[in-house]
């Protein structure tokens, strides 16, 4: 795992937005299955610019073959290797010279154990990090002193070359503090913000020199001479990483991006692919810790066999493989007791591409999907206006539905699926993710146990910036189409798109139906059609809930979400806290992270309840019920004033 890389591209920061399908990684080591030249079947070598994957066709150029002796993990830090050995070049470091690397992250680790490998003479190097979390890794490095960047600039010692790993907008002045007059400060790898600060006055008055080092950065004729000194290095046993790199089980890959997320003692991971499912039971870890080295790491422990049989797993298909579509096919890889069997798209590429990255088979049509004995469940994750006639489809042919938000485009259909799952023998539930968000569930908790009281209030906003390309292609550009600009296809714009999702939770969150709803919405300048702000005060019982949305915010400010009552508060978005007056045994405050992937929740547990024969978390009644919502806000919007939800509903008095 390249961390800064790839941990910048899993959170979507600036400068580092990807385009789907997207494979990530480009570090790797392994052993030749098929001889190419010089090369023959069971060598052992290192790999640039190969993703994480088992199996991998590389041109020659991109290959190093390793002696027996050296490490895979080691060996697969060449390309991170060769960018910090470019930096140190340009900066002009010399055997045994002072340097500070700013960031302690992995390429930061590396660059100071290359200049301590180099030469006869050791560098003094000082390490230096916005926190001491990463303290650690220094710990087996001699000449390595370490040092929180807030202290730094009351040193009086300056160092002759600075090199910046942070990848920040602070890093360059945290390292003109440190640089000696007439020093050196290279800028090396990307960085992760469009603007920074650059101080002008102490560069050019101070006489330091500036320089960005990047591998793209590296001419051609000067990468093999530092691949010769660096796999020489390794042949040697004077540079090494591996100690750094947490061996993981490639089956549980996305725990380890959450923790690159969230874990600043985190340095990165080591994803082993040979025979991983025997690797995985020798690596189950149990919740607690030991400290091994100076660093936090879990204990292994021996395996318990369990002789009792695992249920068998809900068989999905996957009918939609486009913006959505993607992300339900990964959770539902990754959902306990789901297996994905089968997907279809009308656009073959997509539903292909599904098929590489999962294994499961490409269907020839619709009704392929729903004459096939071995699929027991379809998500539906296809544009709202087809809905209705899949769903119905699905149910008609005994298949067990999720269905991607909103149920339909409009109530009556979504009465009508709703009607249609009534009479089913299958069940029907619908993917708001947001009832499966770990922060949600402890909120619901919380409110259960009287921490909070008889709710009073709520506040919610989702502000984002959406660009233009998004009502052609969304948020990935995965699948190109225009029903996200037509009222009739999609039903509205960023109010049933994106809303719903706070209107359902907190009616979830309430326990309570919406009595009356009044809104007020502004036209999209990309889509007339469709509302893009929306404001909308929801009366849910004795509670009144407020809810703001645009999808043209500049810089976007995220979603956030909060209710109060007589005895506290709880903040669900974007980090889960609360504060209670109500019992002194618990802390005051506590916070609670997303948890993972409440899709790929979503769906385990709408297997669970398949399997089970109960009904789902989110039934088709809860969807209709957002969907009058919703409905309700539109129709407030047009006429000028509020309106009861239950009217909209047979029975209701409108």
């Amino acid at each position: 795992m390249s961390p800064g890389t790839e941990r910048a591209h899993f959170l979507g920061l600036p400068t580092a937005q990807v385009r789907f399908p997207y494979l990530p990684g480009y570090l790797a080591a392994g052993t030749v299955r098929s001889a190419g030249p010089d090369l023959l079947e069971g060598h052992r070598v290192a790999l640039r610019g190969v993703g994480h994957q088992s199996l991998a066709v590389a041109p020659v150029e991109s290959v190093h073959r390793l002696p027996d002796d050296v490490a895979f993990e080691d060996a697969a830090v060449w390309h991170l290797a060769l960018t910090a050995m470019h930096g140190l070049a340009l900066g002009g470091h010399r055997d045994g010279e002072p340097l500070a690397v700013l960031g302690a992250g992995l390429l930061g680790a590396i660059t100071r154990r290359l200049c301590a490998a180099r030469g006869p003479s050791p560098s003094v190097c000082l390490a230096v990090a916005a926190s001491a979390a990463k303290e650690w890794t220094t710990r087996t490095e001699p000449g390595t002193t370490f040092a929180l960047a807030e202290q730094v600039g009351a040193w009086s010692r300056r160092f002759p070359l600075v090199v910046d790993v942070t990848g920040t907008a602070d890093g360059l002045r945290t390292a003109t503090s440190v640089v000696a007059d007439g020093g050196r400060v290279v800028v090396l790898g990307s960085p992760r913000a469009m603007l920074a600060p650059f101080p002008c006055g102490e560069v050019y008055g101070r006489g330091v020199q500036v320089t960005g080092a990047h591998i793209r950065t590296l001419a051609d004729h000067e990468e093999p001479a530092l691949t010769k000194e660096f796999f020489a290095m390794l042949a040697e046993h004077r540079f090494a990483v591996r100690d750094l790199l947490t061996p993981w089980p490639v089956d549980d890959a996305h725990v380890a991006y959450r923790r690159l997320a969230e874990d600043p003692s985190f340095v990165g991971a080591a994803f082993h692919w040979t025979a991983r499912h025997e690797y995985k039971r020798e690596c189950e870890y149990e919740s607690g810790r030991e400290y091994e080295g100076g660093r936090q790491r879990r204990r292994a422990r021996s395996r318990t066999v369990s002789h009792r049989k695992k249920p068998e797993p809900v068989r999905f298909a996957l009918l939609g493989c486009g913006d959505i579509g993607i992300k339900d096919a990964q959770a539902t890889v990754d959902a306990e007791g789901a297996q994905l069997v089968a997907c279809f798209d009308p656009t073959t590429e997509l539903a292909e591409d599904i098929s590489r990255r999962s294994g499961c088979r490409v269907a020839a049509d619709t009704d392929d999907v729903l004459g096939r004995a071995d699929v027991d469940a379809v998500v539906i994750a296809t544009p709202h206006h087809t809905h209705e006639a899949l769903a119905v489809a699905a149910l008609q042919a005994g298949k067990h539905v999720l269905l991607e938000k909103p149920l339909s485009t409009d109530l009556a259909s979504a009465q009508r699926i709703a009607e249609a799952a009534k009479t089913a023998h299958s069940t029907l539930s619908v993917l708001f993710h947001l009832r499966w968000d770990e922060r949600f569930r402890r909120a619901h908790a919380l409110m259960g146990d009287g921490l909070v009281g008889p709710p009073l209030g709520v506040q919610c906003a989702y502000l984002v910036d959406k660009r233009a390309s998004y009502f052609h292609g969304g948020y990935s550009g995965r699948s190109l189409s225009s029903w996200r600009m037509s009222k009739k296809l999609s039903g509205g714009g960023f109010l049933i798109m994106n809303l719903i999702h706070h209107l359902d939770g907190i009616r979830a969150l309430l326990g309570t139906e919406a009595d009356r709803v009044y809104a007020e919405t502004v036209p999209s300048r990309i889509a007339p059609e469709l509302d893009d702000t929306v404001s909308v005060v929801v009366r849910f019982g004795d509670t009144v809930a407020t809810f703001v949305g645009g999808s043209a915010v500049v810089g976007g400010a995220g979603q956030q979400m909060l209710v109060w009552g007589e005895h506290g508060r709880v903040q669900l978005l974007p980090e889960m806290t609360y504060t209670s007056l109500r019992n002194s045994r618990r802390p005051a405050q506590d916070r609670v992270s997303d948890g993972g992937d409440p899709r790929s929740r979503a769906i385990a547990g709408f297997a669970a309840a398949v399997r089970e024969g109960r009904a789902p978390e989110t039934t088709a009644g809860d969807a209709l019920a957002a969907q009058a919502i919703v409905e309700a806000a539109y129709e407030s919007a047009r006429c000028g004033h509020a309106v009861a939800p239950a009217s909209l509903l047979p029975g209701g008095d409108g």
